[in-house]
């Protein structure tokens, strides 16, 4: 008997191993998330919205970096229960990070990763309104060419981290003969759907796949998760985990900030096709890819799925040329970069990084 899928409201957090735990903080701190606790050699990491955190940073078990998986968060404690009953599933068990709550934890079963699910986690106070004010000196309206909503008034910024709300989405690429199976898993255990589908031209099979939280009449982000196929990838391997921001304003003073603290930009500030959302791509000290991305699609049921050819144009409307980094998902391990210089998108000049010998 087929088991029912798992009704889940939004994507709770995610979790990575880093070698150099201490180093990873700064980064993601530098990023914009913010320290909620430290327990043992496990750091959680929030934005500025509701949820106890968004991001778990261990000590990697060894000298590489590791994505350990997911956790989303179930519309009730029934759909808690319904996980338990998954032939890969724990059984019910105290969350321990904050808030609390109850949790059940699945595998990915072909590809090892966490997929939990979570219950009962008490929220925090929201800081939306202080987090926003806090980057703008003078908060108000944009003025467009035609409508002027600003009169008399100014706009300025603090140089700062762009203050991160929420995680978006994550997506993990796999090889290709397990993208299909990988594909059918995750949206028969849980109720994730296509949005939008990327496909070879000349094979004509799909290659990419971005899904969103299906929640009926209700819209939801245009994907919180995503699945590729490569046909050269022996494991899977996530390819980035995503973090809304507020605005395109404090997108950009945040891309400054990152490059000004000497951190490695990965592909941005641009505006992707599929999902709409302005991207910004770094990579944290650990060589993950990690984004911001503000002003994204919103979907519901009756939102059409889209097959979309494969092409450059597919994945980007402007911004700089698509890099081989991106396209990879890997850089060099911070421990063999001996000098670092930004890149500036403004000179079209890219990030400078010398290697130790």
């Amino acid at each position: 008997m087929a088991l029912e899928r798992i009704f889940v409201t939004r994507l709770a957090h995610v979790i990575y191993q880093h070698p150099i735990l201490d180093r990873a903080i700064e980064f993601l701190e530098d990023f914009g998330l913010i320290q909620e606790c430290i327990e043992d050699s496990r750091v959680y990491l929030r934005g500025y919205d509701s949820q106890p955190y968004c991001y778990i940073a261990e000590q990697s078990p060894d000298n590489k970096r590791h994505f350990v998986g997911a956790y989303y968060v179930v519309k009730d404690f029934f759909e808690l229960e319904k996980a338990a009953k998954h032939p890969t599933a724990t059984g019910i068990t105290s969350n321990q990070g904050p808030g609390g709550g109850k949790v059940v934890t699945l595998k990915d079963p072909y590809n090892g990763f966490i997929v939990g699910f979570l219950h009962g986690q008490t929220p925090r106070a929201s800081q939306v309104s202080t987090k926003i004010m806090d980057m703008e000196i003078d908060p108000s309206k944009f003025n467009l060419a035609i409508e002027k909503n600003r009169m008399g008034g100014t706009r300025r910024f603090k140089e700062g981290a762009s203050p991160v709300y929420k995680l978006g989405h994550y997506g993990i690429v796999v090889p290709a003969h397990l993208y299909e199976k990988t594909l059918e898993w995750y949206t028969t255990t849980l109720n994730l759907e296509p949005t939008d589908m990327i496909y070879v031209p000349t094979t004509g099979k799909d290659v990419t796949c971005f899904c969103h939280i299906d929640l009926g009449e209700e819209y939801s982000d245009h994907h919180t998760f995503f699945v590729a196929s490569d046909a050269n990838a022996l494991n899977a391997h996530p390819h980035h985990c995503s973090f809304e921001v507020n605005d395109f304003d404090t997108q950009s003073v945040g891309h400054h900030w990152l490059q000004k603290k000497g951190w490695t930009n990965c592909w941005g500030i641009g505006r992707h096709l599929l999902g709409s959302q302005i991207f910004d791509y770094w990579f944290d000290a650990s060589g993950n890819i990690v984004e911001h991305y503000s002003d994204g699609d919103l979907v519901n049921k009756h939102t059409p799925v889209v097959r979309n050819a494969a092409a450059v144009n597919t994945l980007y409307v402007w911004g700089p040329n698509i890099p081989l980094g991106f396209n990879n998902a890997t850089v060099k391990f911070p421990e063999q970069v001996s000098a670092i210089s930004a890149p500036d998108v403004l000179k079209a000049v890219p990030a400078q990084v010398e290697m130790r010998s």
